[in-house]
């Protein structure tokens, strides 16, 4: 099934025409208003002396607004930036109307350059900052030539050009910065805790002063670079803090350069000063333009950094469960190799690390090890008899009530070969270990299995061979195995079905 029909099949939820248009209408609401409000007030301050007069804070609202609301929002701007035109320059309708939409012109350019790029967030990465950028720069010089052409004599375009852009760098990131802040619940606590840090009010502190003493012409030696000051102290937060913190030092910074009255002297805003109000502002245009860039570049290899330590983590889950399951694997795979594939109890193996093991450690306790081998009387007429499919049935039985009639800790079962069992009874001395032998030969006879050609009873019986020994240094543990195969054989010659057991002793 194809892709697309999966898609249609897919319910989705859309809202209803009310709700999409009250949506719509909120947008282009918001939109008009901060446009209008931003507009008004730059304008109401357009004829006080500051470093960068007439900087032009609406078109930062307007490019980071439309960046997340898209095309829906370009009404509202439009009639925003018409209705602001008429309150400055009077003219017919039909000019502030072209006007406004000449405008929105910068907007459309960016919305159609963000469908090239990677993310429309330009803080996300350096690659989609530097699209914006380009974007931005070339939607408003179209916007203001076609505003140049339709009202000729109005501002320069450079001039106009560069107090927009001023605009933009400055409010249009922290727009941006605060609409990304405002989802997340985890974003709100960071920037909780970045207002409380001293170093925070530090550095509004310095950017305050700074401002103040370029504005009195008071910093002679920065005459010639005058927003050095700036530039390492907004450097410094592009380090230190978040980008919704950084960005709203530059529009502090941007508020103070353009807002903050001249407080008089003769440094740096002299008609004959080689720093026109033009160069001033490309400076300044500039260092914004370098903060953002380093702060973009410190965000995406934070978020890099971050992206690695997650993989790093999910690797050594990775491992950690691998190494888990290798351990599971290996324990099972060494219980197999001790396990007998036919009955499920130990193997030939794992008695003879069995009674390696007991051995030692008898002979450093002093205490007795007995051993005792098990054969099924007549087990080859049994199978000639019944078949090989129900002799593994029997042996399988046999296996699991000798089992069940070992339950003290320490005691070994397992099959030795074919039909024959052996016992590892650690600790029982002479005595009890023949009761122990006794037990399980009547367990056996318990089971009742049909046996015709096996004897007088007529039921599967067994011949038990056992030997008792107290270890000492230089005996070796398969004397004792003999010894029990010995006692096993005359079990076998002395009539089957019985136990046959060898004292004590304390040399084989």
């Amino acid at each position: 099934m194809c892709l697309r029909h999966l898609r249609c099949q897919s319910p989705v939820v859309t809202p209803s025409p009310a709700v999409a248009n009250q949506r719509l209408l909120q947008l282009n609401l918001a939109a008009l208003v901060g446009y209008a409000g931003l507009a008004l007030a730059c304008q109401g301050l357009q004829g006080r002396e500051s470093l960068l007069p007439g900087v032009w804070f609406p078109s930062g609202w307007m490019l980071a607004f439309a960046l997340k609301a898209g095309f829906a929002c370009l009404p509202g701007f439009w009639l925003g930036s018409t209705l602001v035109d008429a309150l400055r320059v009077p003219g017919p309708f039909w000019q502030h109307a072209a006007i406004g939409g000449a405008i929105c012109l910068a907007p459309i350019a960016l919305l159609l350059a963000t469908r090239w790029m990677r993310r429309p967030d330009p803080l996300a990465r350096l690659r989609d900052f530097v699209g914006w950028m380009a974007a931005t720069v070339l939607g408003l010089l179209l916007s203001l030539t076609v505003c140049a052409a339709l009202r000729p004599g109005g501002p320069n375009v450079l001039e106009a050009f560069l107090q927009q852009f001023i605009g933009v760098l400055a409010l249009g990131p922290f727009v941006l910065a605060v609409a990304a802040v405002a989802t997340p619940p985890a974003g709100i606590l960071r920037l909780q805790a970045d207002l409380r840090r001293p170093g925070l009010w530090a550095l509004v502190l310095a950017l305050a002063l700074n401002s103040v003493l370029l504005q009195r012409g008071a910093l002679a030696a920065l005459s010639i670079t005058p927003f050095t000051l700036t530039f390492l102290l907004l450097l410094l937060a592009a380090f230190r803090f978040p980008p919704v913190v950084v960005t709203a030092l530059m529009l502090l910074s941007a508020l103070l350069q353009s807002w903050l009255p001249s407080l008089g002297g003769d440094g740096l805003l002299q008609p004959a000063d080689l720093l026109s109000r033009t160069v001033l502002a490309r400076l300044f245009s500039g260092v914004l333009v370098l903060v953002l860039m380093v702060l973009v570049a410190n965000q995406e290899q934070r978020r890099m950094r971050e992206r690695l330590e997650r993989q790093k983590a999910r690797l050594s889950e990775l491992v950690a469960a691998r190494t888990r399951e290798l351990t599971l694997a290996n324990a099972r795979l060494q219980e197999l190799t001790l396990q007998d594939s036919l009955t499920g109890i130990a193997n030939r193996r794992c008695f003879e690390q069995t009674l390696q093991a007991e051995w030692r450690r008898a002979q450093r306790q002093g205490t007795p090890l007995t051993v005792g081998l098990l054969d099924v009387d007549a087990f080859k007429a049994y199978n000639d008899h019944y078949g090989h499919p129900a002799g593994d049935q029997c042996l399988v039985r046999i296996a699991a009530a000798l089992a069940a009639a070992l339950p003290r800790s320490g005691e070994l079962v397992a099959r030795y070969g074919g039909e024959e069992f052996v016992v590892v009874l650690p600790g029982l001395h002479a005595e009890a270990a023949a009761a122990v032998g006794e037990r399980l030969r009547r367990c056996v006879s318990a089971l009742a299995l049909p046996h015709a050609p096996g004897g007088a009873e007529g039921i599967v019986t067994l011949s038990i061979g056992m030997a008792t020994a107290i270890p000492l240094a230089g005996m070796a543990a398969d004397a004792l195995l003999a010894a029990a195969d010995a006692q096993l054989y005359a079990a076998k010659t002395g009539g089957r079905d019985r136990v046959c057991h060898s004292p004590v002793q304390r040399s084989l």
